[in-house]
């Protein structure tokens, strides 16, 4: 993952990175997060969009559905998440210039709006995903 963020970072500098309206930037997030998953488990190929959302959710209430009935949906994703289950960005250093890429920050924010992504990220990747989430599948 350190490629691709340092690549996102030099095609930042060609063009102006500004913050996109919500429904956009959640869009790119989504995007990030489907693009990590390649496998299952077992190493079998995991190749369309409702494959890989279904495998993220599958996984999470077999590993965690006993964690949502104790402290919320949102709340067990939060952990989930925070235990590494997926292999999404997961270093500080990594997370504001992710942001800027995909849109849900402008470029150059202040130290204080840094600080603010960097401590709602799990939170903030907890809301993406259950966003997504299958209508039929929601419990």
């Amino acid at each position: 993952m350190y490629i691709n963020i340092v690549c996102l970072t030099n095609q930042q500098k060609e063009r102006n990175m500004t913050k996109l309206h919500h429904t956009e930037y959640k869009k790119n997030y989504k995007n990030y997060i489907l693009s990590t998953i390649q496998e299952d488990a077992e190493g079998n190929p995991i190749k369309t969009d409702e494959e890989k959302i279904k495998y993220i959710f599958d996984r999470f209430y077999l590993e965690y559905g006993w964690n949502i009935e104790r402290v919320g949906k949102f709340k067990a994703m939060t952990e989930w998440l925070q235990g590494l289950a997926l292999s999404i960005e997961y270093m500080n250093c990594e997370i504001v210039p992710m942001a800027i890429k995909l849109g849900s920050i402008d470029e150059n924010p202040s130290e204080k709006l840094k600080a603010k992504v960097i401590d709602n990220y799990w939170s903030f990747m907890a809301n993406v995903i259950l966003w997504f989430e299958p209508k039929e599948r929601k419990q």
